[in-house]
């Protein structure tokens, strides 16, 4: 009986763990998925370019997965023994890898846009739509890295409800931008394409916002911007152990 109850409780305990990560994938997706289902009422060369344009935005989500989800391995283990210190350090580690990867992606949607968009198409119409949207929606890929970090370790430590509500609020704050710039509402130009790259921009500097300000809370893990580059090479090593796989299976 006793065994019986432990399992209960044991899957209880994943319920409440899972479920909310799942959900928080799900929003994630919806970003992207939300700015194409809008377009489709503009013009159809705008759904096409933006959903061609967001496949950037894909392959980096591969990349900071990769790493979030190494750290959270890594994480899991050292909330588990109690060594918050260690745990502040791989925080740091994965903003360090996290932030570089987001910066070169920002870089490459600003410099290159049309090179970027010529990967998946030959369209001149299509590539002139495309780089306006990554123009804009690059500065979004930048604040990506940061805040998923931040919400690895807070589901590391047991704050899994509140990066749900994050990751709602996102999406909802991206559909409603979407609605009003796409389409000009509420007196604001209709920007189409160009208005859906605004909208995931201001939500993610609002998600990321949201990360910061609770994770000032008390009880919360949070970086130590004049300890960000400073780290162990062993922790280095391990972290790679585990994020290099995940990488290699992901692309």
């Amino acid at each position: 009986m006793r065994i019986r109850a432990e399992n209960r409780e044991f899957y209880r305990k994943l319920r409440q763990l899972s479920l909310p990560i799942a959900f928080q994938s799900l929003m994630l997706a919806m970003v992207a998925t939300g700015d194409a289902l809008m377009l489709d009422r503009v013009a159809q060369e705008e759904m096409t370019a933006v959903s061609l344009a967001t496949q950037v935005q894909f392959v980096q989500n591969m990349f900071v997965m990769a790493i979030t989800a190494a750290g959270s391995i890594l994480g899991a283990q050292y909330w588990g023994k109690g060594d918050r210190k260690t745990l502040q350090d791989l925080f740091h580690l994965m903003i360090r890898f996290s932030m570089t990867l987001s910066l070169a992606f920002c870089l490459a949607c600003e410099l290159i846009p049309e090179l970027l968009m010529r990967i998946f198409t030959h369209d001149g119409e299509l590539i002139a739509l495309g780089s306006a949207y990554l123009r804009i929606a690059g500065w979004s890929y930048l604040l990506t890295g940061l805040s998923q970090s931040y919400m690895a370790v807070m589901k590391v430590t047991d704050h899994v409800k509140p990066c749900a509500w994050i990751s709602s609020a996102a999406v909802v704050i991206n559909i409603l931008l979407n609605a009003v710039f796409i389409f000009g509402l509420l007196g604001a130009p209709r920007m189409q394409a160009r208005g859906a790259a605004l909208a995931t921009t201001v939500s993610r500097i609002t998600e990321l916002a949201l990360c910061v300000g609770i994770s000032a809370g008390k009880d919360y893990v949070r970086p130590e911007w004049r300890k960000i580059f400073r780290g162990s090479r062993q922790l280095t090593r391990d972290f790679g152990r585990q994020c290099l796989p995940l990488l290699g299976g992901s692309l």
